[in-house]
């Protein structure tokens, strides 16, 4: 046997001592590396602001490590070329594209503007000429900042089709504009476009893809995308198939078929993911259309996930398919949408959608929308109705919290959802499910509170002003809740009170009751009618103030039944009880009665939207005046009009029409002092023959604008300020010029508080 030297034995003492030490890795020497299209030049080394590489083919040949830097020179623009990003980083050890320089965002443009970029071709690949502006081919670890991307097919595009781990995506401080012409996908038809068109269904500025026919392809993790402004895009940013997704300071607007799009985020991460949207702005998405619908925010099987202080507004819907806001559109789970303000879409603010052709018939489990401002949804103007909340379809068990938020209606008549599994679909209820609800508020656009007695139905007596009785001519006790029916009952049988349906005993009355928080005006609004069936004798409704008959008592023996709308004064703490009565027995006596009570709190008043049948209602009267004696005009409920003593002589919700020597004029009382701005247009309202009419506005007994002479459909318009003290009146006046024919005219001026 050989002796072995000492030295050597050492050294093999060394190498075991080596083997049983775990090592940290040995990362190759980061390098930067330079580009500059204005001064660089391809045969340089790149590894220096004074040796710069010129074209982005030069950068794409090359693979690069982790916590290399790729920097773009400031003020250059590369166009007729993509940058295709290979080698792989991770999240804590970032490949770095940015830029060096002075001056502005160094430019990515494949294209020298968007009538430059190759019409869409689905079959020929070439013809479609260049389709990205950066493409990472299963490449990740890389965070870009600092760039513009435009003019192109698309933007910043990750694809992963092979298997290895994909960790990290990182875009921050950049500028993504006319992202357009990639080939739509013709669903629902079969798609129709060659492979490498198929990754993506149109444009988009920032687009991940995951491949899943192998299993083995395994999901981006950990996406930032943090301080970009996307605009002119079919769709400005679509993360697909990503785990740990962080999205902060997005603005997106201008998208011609979506807007920004989360689809499969999270989707049964086994642990505690990042799931986030947070203080971004989404407009004016789906200008152009898609045939399967529009929306501002798109969440398709997202799993823990919140978006937080967003504005998601101007959504339309050009081909009538569609235009919410926001789309929980299937197979998502523990999605919140809390502190935004979704306003002015097309369709209704929120669709809560179970996809009938992916979802596979799961429904969506605890979708929530916490302390949201949801504003001047619904208003696409078709022939459809467009609710200003909630669309609600095949998710009849979908749950989660809906709470603390305010909702504003575009007018009395818009209803609050659109519910597919209810009947009618539009509707003052919730969905059925299993939902939280509490502390919303519904509010017209004068900001004036609607309490529903449907909206306001809760399992809490007392619950958003609403309380729940049975009266047997001495006693007024509580009904109990009922959890199993959904209801409230009494102590005898059929004795219930639903959301929006009431059903009495015989010898009991059944009451719901509204409590004041506040004093005030209140206007109360509603129709007593059969439920769901003619037969029977019927039932006797009436409403109450502190134990005091406002209203009925009336009869109820058919599906028209008796409607009210009057208003009245409260103090803090009174009850207004709504009260239906057995008319003898109590069979098919299930009785529909949803009443409103709307609290006037406004601060702006304008004629056509508080026109009613009441004088002094909204602070406005209806009089004539003969130039000696104001008169109170008479309500005419058949033709919805005020009416004078003479021929001719009405006030309606936005016109006038004169009587020779009678005026007619609109009233207002100021209810506080302050500073008011009177603004209207007074114009013949639909023909410009006759002599015209006079318009003048009064304070008090003080003319202060006109006498002006209207002969015109175009008229003349006023816009000024005055003070007012409490109790002050403003008189809209229409005088006849000579005589009252073709004197209907139109005038809607609105007295604004400033």
């Amino acid at each position: 046997m050989k002796r072995l030297g000492l030295g050597t034995a050492f050294g093999l003492i060394l190498t075991l001592l080596f083997a049983l030490v775990p090592l940290s890795p040995v990362y190759a020497t980061p390098t930067t590396y330079y580009v500059s299209f204005s001064a660089g030049s391809d045969s340089n080394n790149g590894t220096s602001a004074n040796t710069p590489w010129k074209t982005l083919g030069k950068v794409s040949t090359q693979t690069f490590n982790a916590g290399d830097t790729i920097l773009l020179k400031k003020g250059d623009t590369w166009t007729g070329e993509t940058l295709y990003l290979n080698g792989n980083g991770t999240n804590t050890n970032w490949i770095t594209l940015s830029s060096y320089g002075t001056g502005n965002k160094p430019k990515i443009t494949p294209y020298t503007s968007v009538a430059n970029i190759p019409a869409a071709n689905p079959t020929n690949l070439a013809a479609n000429g260049l389709l990205y502006a950066i493409y990472l081919h299963n490449s990740a670890g890389w965070k870009i900042t600092g760039l513009e991307i435009g003019f192109s097919k698309s933007g910043i595009v990750n694809v992963n089709d092979t298997s290895g781990t994909r960790n990290g995506l990182w875009i921050e401080d950049c500028y993504i504009h006319d992202i357009v012409k990639w080939p739509l996908h013709p669903y629902p038809s079969e798609d129709n476009r060659v492979a490498p068109l198929q990754i993506m269904p149109y444009s988009v500025g920032i687009y991940t893809h995951l491949d899943e026919s192998s299993s083995l392809n395994e999901r981006l993790q950990n996406v930032t995308v943090k301080n970009v402004t996307i605009e002119r895009t079919d769709g400005p940013l679509e993360i697909r198939k990503s785990d740990n997704v962080t999205i902060e300071n997005l603005t997106a607007t201008d998208s011609y078929r979506e807007g920004v799009i989360l689809t499969g985020i999270n989707y049964d991460y086994p642990g505690t993911p990042i799931g986030i949207l947070k203080n971004s702005v989404i407009t004016n998405s789906g200008l152009n259309g898609m045939v399967w619908g529009t929306a501002g925010l798109a969440f398709n099987a997202v799993h823990s996930f919140v978006a937080d202080n967003v504005e998601i507004a101007y959504t339309v819907a050009p081909n009538g398919v569609d235009g919410v806001g926001i789309d929980y559109e299937g197979l998502n789970k523990n999605v919140t949408v809390k502190n935004s303000y979704v306003h002015d879409n097309a369709d209704e603010a929120v669709m809560v959608y179970r996809n009938p052709q992916w979802s596979g018939g799961v429904e969506n489990v605890n979708t929530s929308l916490i302390d949201n401002v949801f504003k001047n949804n619904g208003i696409l103007g078709d022939s459809n109705p467009h609710a200003a909340f909630l669309t609600h379809q095949y998710n009849a068990t979908n749950g989660g919290t809906i709470s603390g938020n305010t909702i504003y209606k575009t007018s009395r008549s818009q209803a609050l959802n659109f519910v597919q599994e209810f009947s009618p679909v539009t509707t003052e209820s919730w969905p059925n499910g299993n939902y939280t609800i509490s502390g919303n508020k519904v509010l017209l656009p004068n900001g004036n509170p609607l309490n529903y007695a449907s909206t306001g139905f809760a399992s809490t007596q007392g619950a958003n002003g609403w309380s729940y009785q049975q009266y047997d001519g001495t006693t007024l006790s509580n009904l109990s809740w009922n959890s199993a029916s959904g209801l409230w009952e009494g102590t005898v049988g059929n004795l219930y009170v639903g959301n929006d349906w009431m059903h009495p005993a015989v010898g009991y009355f059944t009451e719901r009751t509204w409590t004041a928080a506040a004093a005030g005006t209140i206007r109360i609004t509603g129709t007593a009618r059969k439920f769901d069936s003619t037969l029977g004798n019927g039932v006797v409704a009436s409403m109450w103030k502190n134990g005091t008959q406002i209203w009925g008592p009336y009869t109820i023996t058919d599906m028209t039944g008796s409607s009210h709308d009057f208003g009245v004064s409260v103090s803090v703490g009174d009850k207004i009880a709504f009260v239906i009565n057995a008319n003898g027995d109590s069979s098919y006596d299930k009785t529909y009665w949803n009443p409103v009570i709307e609290e006037v709190k406004q601060t702006a008043y304008t004629a056509s939207t508080d026109f009613m049948g009441q004088q002094g209602m909204y602070n406005w009267n209806y009089v004539e005046y003969n130039g000696t004696t104001r008169t109170n005009m008479t309500w005419n409920a058949a033709n919805q009009v005020w009416s004078g003593s003479a021929v001719n002589l009405y006030i309606g919700n936005d016109w006038v029409h004169p009587a020779i020597g009678i005026q007619p004029q609109r009233k207002w009382t100021a209810p506080s002092a302050g500073t008011v701005r009177l603004s209207g247009t007074v114009r013949k309202y639909d023909s410009a023959s006759g002599n015209g009419v006079i318009a003048s506005i009064w304070k008090n007994g003080t003319k202060i604008w006109g006498d002006t002479t209207v002969t015109t459909l175009t008229g003349t318009s006023h816009n000024f300020t005055t003070t007012v003290s409490a109790g002050d009146v403003l008189y809209f006046a229409i005088d006849a010029n000579g005589d009252s024919s073709y004197d209907k005219t139109y005038w809607n001026p609105t007295v604004a508080y400033e």
